[in-house]
């Protein structure tokens, strides 16, 4: 009798460890400190060299090690020099990707699923907003987030998921008169919390556990 309990206690226990490690929405920052503290990122493009394409030049997309920068909803994107004095940020110290008209533009990129973790610096206009949808694999949406900052000064944008992110998408309104865009990109991965290592553990533990049980 005690064992046949535990036959069916165990599948309920297995249930209840990994449980916590369920699919959950997208974390997302506003500080690069706090995302640091929850990701390991690098620093993957700063728009600074953008050869073969062309600067201050409009493209319907370009890419860059791998990583695609794409106009949506038939705008163009591209990288603005440094100088410019019709972005918030008056004038821009680094080149900025941009888009014409209101900004809306999309980055993509394929790492075999191994990006958890991404970065970047932002700036916005006088609606000092932005909408940023992520997605996963297969145009899945994992979440959106509405940031918000004071145009005149240099923003950041962080988000961490536990499913891959394969592209996000970046809308503005006004850019007709004052640009948007973003500067920096960092792609990693999240760095599991303390408690997420230990139920791993607990996990693996107990399926060798039971593994060796059923093998006596």
């Amino acid at each position: 009798m005690k064992v046949c309990a535990f036959r069916y206690c165990t599948p309920l226990l297995i249930v209840l460890l990994f449980a916590g490690l369920s699919v959950a929405a997208p974390t997302y920052y506003t500080d690069l400190a706090s995302f640091d503290a929850a990701s390991e990122t690098t620093l993957v493009e700063d728009f600074e060299d953008v050869s073969p394409y062309l600067k201050d030049h409009a493209y319907g997309s370009i890419t860059l090690d791998g990583i695609t920068y794409a106009g949506e909803g038939g705008t163009n994107v591209w990288v603005a020099d440094s100088g410019y004095n019709n972005f918030g940020v008056k004038p821009t110290t680094s080149s900025v990707l941009t888009a014409t008209g209101p900004e809306d533009f999309s980055v993509s990129f394929v790492l075999g699923g191994s990006c958890t973790a991404l970065a970047f610096d932002t700036y916005l206009n006088w609606y000092e907003l932005a909408t940023i949808q992520v997605y996963g694999a297969g145009d899945v949406l994992l979440g959106t987030y509405q940031l918000t900052h004071a145009e005149d000064v240099i923003g950041f944008f962080g988000v961490t998921s536990v499913e891959p992110i394969a592209m996000v998408r970046w809308t503005t309104l006004g850019g007709e008169e004052i640009n948007t865009g973003i500067d920096n990109l960092r792609i990693g991965s999240v760095v599991p919390a303390p408690g997420a290592v230990l139920l791993g553990a607990l996990g693996s533990g107990l399926v060798g556990w039971l593994r060796r049980r059923r093998a006596l």
